[in-house]
């Protein structure tokens, strides 16, 4: 598993991906908008750079990944930024460990596990295909039904799929970007599949631990965000929650108010020390 950091030293941040199944973008995306911390990424299980050796797609497993890299570079404590699935692996990450969070970021986070992680695939497929259109949405599972098939046929299909459901994070998918090629090259079908099926069977009751985490947390969705107002699961679930909304955004952040979102996250964030203010307190 390769890690990254943007330098060796000042405050750690880790910067969970979203996905499941595509690999980490963070460093180039989120990672400019934080230059005085240490912010630290990695292509999770089974994509990009990253294998699965275990065959083990389950939350427990991801979390093992992200208490391993934080072992393995010697901090106590680090703070958490979580961005889509990444911010329900966050969550979880902090219900196992909440002594180990300084603060946690939840950036357009995922709903849940179980029921809640149906529901999240529900609300982002209805916007998906709202934004899409008939035509669109008949060529996104056209290609989503080729990725059942072996081989390259999977791996174009892959690229296809995450292309469309790229394209319609934004309000207007024909004015949107195409996303990076390199990017695209990591994604994997079976990771995203496995990784669904587990979160689909773990229990909703995963993420009850969470409360046990007093330290400071900002949710954050866009105001075109895909989850829609079903955003209220994850802001209901953090009352003392900084709560933002950001204008002019959808899902990405860091592409389309890319001004706005840095400057919610430096406001929240302790100033980018060796030392965050929790961390002095112990």
């Amino acid at each position: 598993m390769t890690v990254r950091q943007s330098r060796s030293d000042g405050n750690p941040i880790v910067l969970l991906h979203g996905g499941p199944g595509v690999p980490d973008s963070m460093q180039t995306t989120v990672a400019p908008l934080l230059p005085g911390f240490r912010c630290i990424s990695f292509d999770q299980r089974g994509v990009g750079t990253s294998e699965c050796s275990d065959g083990r797609y389950t939350m427990a497993a991801y979390v093992d990944d992200i208490e391993a890299i934080r072992s393995h570079l010697g901090l106590e404590h680090w703070h958490v930024l979580g961005h889509s699935w990444g911010g329900l692996l966050a969550q979880a990450s902090t219900a196992r460990c909440p002594d180990r969070v300084d603060s946690l970021v939840l950036s357009s986070a995922s709903l849940g596990t179980g029921a809640l992680w149906k529901r999240t695939k529900r609300e982002a497929f209805l916007t998906d295909r709202r934004r899409a259109g008939l035509w669109g949405t008949a060529r996104f599972l056209a290609f989503g039904s080729l990725l059942y098939l072996p081989g390259p046929t999977r791996s174009w299909a892959m690229r296809a799929v995450m292309t469309e459901t790229w394209h319609n994070y934004f309000l207007d998918p024909k004015t949107a970007p195409d996303p990076n090629e390199a990017w695209l090259a990591g994604c994997s079908a079976k990771a995203m599949f496995a990784t669904d099926r587990t979160l689909a069977r773990e229990p909703v009751a995963l993420l009850d631990g969470v409360t046990n985490y007093h330290g400071p947390v900002m949710v954050l969705y866009g105001e075109h965000d895909i989850f829609g107002a079903a955003s209220t699961i994850v802001r209901d679930r953090f009352p003392q929650a900084r709560q933002i909304t950001l204008p002019n955004s959808g899902h990405l952040h860091w592409l389309e108010n890319p001004q706005g979102y840095g400057d919610e996250l430096r406001a929240f964030l302790p100033p980018p020390g060796p030392t965050s203010a929790r961390a002095s307190q112990r």
